[in-house]
């Protein structure tokens, strides 16, 4: 039977430390996290290119159990893209990758998520979607080598945008996996539906309400059948975790939402449509 746990994005508490974070997604019944690395942030992306191990042992104290890191290498989108057309931006890229595992390996992630990329001045779109493939397949041939699972994330303003376009990129680079979150879609207008062609490529999954010109929205203006998400991913034999990630930002209007609030609704329905749910009421008296 397929399992589909749930997580915590460490990014959905502003201003709480790793710690705090865990604690939070803790009493909120959560059984693992999903951290987030940036330059500059509360797990700074260039401290775990420096120091790997040491970054490792810090977030290990964090309390919970840590299953998939976002890693930007650069400052937002088009700082150090996986698919520049600066060659010596795309090798260090990927000596910085080798030390993004080591921390993945020191930290026990099992896999990594990295943004596919942006348009790329100079260059037509279908050259700059070939950058991003030769790159992403070369930083998950090094993932694999080190038993870790290489993804990346079609989003909005990135070089993959569309689910039809995303669905041909994966069939024609059958070694790579993305996070499934209808809400990048969805908030473009397209329809949930055509978005679930892609549920057999889905390594992690995100999930927060979303609608049309919304990429964070309130449960009631929700336009997500959960019910339909949760038989894609039943249907793809998904096994893996999902996570809650709603968040305060104010990039997409991100900050319209109360986060807490519509993180346990989520998690309450969620709890209702999962098959673990039965197991996690009989483990929590329910």
């Amino acid at each position: 039977m397929t399992t589909i746990k749930l997580a915590g994005a460490a990014w959905s508490f502003v201003g709480a430390s790793l710690s705090e974070s865990a604690a939070i997604w803790q009493a909120l019944g959560i059984e693992a996290m999903d951290l987030m690395a940036v330059p500059g942030g509360l797990l700074d992306s260039r401290e775990i290119e420096r120091d790997p191990e040491g970054q490792a042992r810090r977030v290990t104290g964090a309390g919970l159990p840590l299953n998939n890191l976002l890693y930007f290498f650069g400052d937002g989108f088009d700082d150090r893209p996986v698919n520049s057309v600066d060659e010596s931006v795309r090798a260090a890229n990927r000596e910085t990758f080798k030390r993004v595992l080591q921390f993945c390996k020191a930290a026990r992630i099992s896999s990594v998520l990295v943004l596919p990329g942006v348009e790329q001045a100079g260059i037509t779109h279908e050259e700059a979607l070939k950058l991003s493939a030769a790159a992403m397949n070369d930083l998950a041939a090094l993932a694999a080598a080190e038993d870790v699972l290489f993804l990346f994330e079609p989003h909005v303003e990135s070089v993959l945008e569309s689910p039809f376009e995303t669905l041909t990129f994966m069939q024609q680079n059958p070694a790579l996996r993305i996070v499934l979150d209808y809400s990048h879609f969805m908030a473009q207008g397209y329809d949930p539906g055509t978005v679930d062609p892609l549920g057999p490529y889905a390594g992690h999954v995100h999930l927060r309400h979303s609608c049309n010109g919304k990429l964070q929205a309130r449960w009631d203006d929700g336009e997500l059948d959960l019910h339909a998400v949760v038989e894609v991913l039943e249907a793809a034999d998904y096994n893996g975790y999902l996570t809650l990630e709603y968040e305060h930002d104010p990039w997409m209007d991100c900050d319209q939402v109360d986060v807490m609030t519509e993180t346990i609704k989520m998690r309450d329905e969620m709890r209702h449509l999962l098959p673990a749910d039965a197991a996690w009421r009989h483990g929590h008296g329910g």
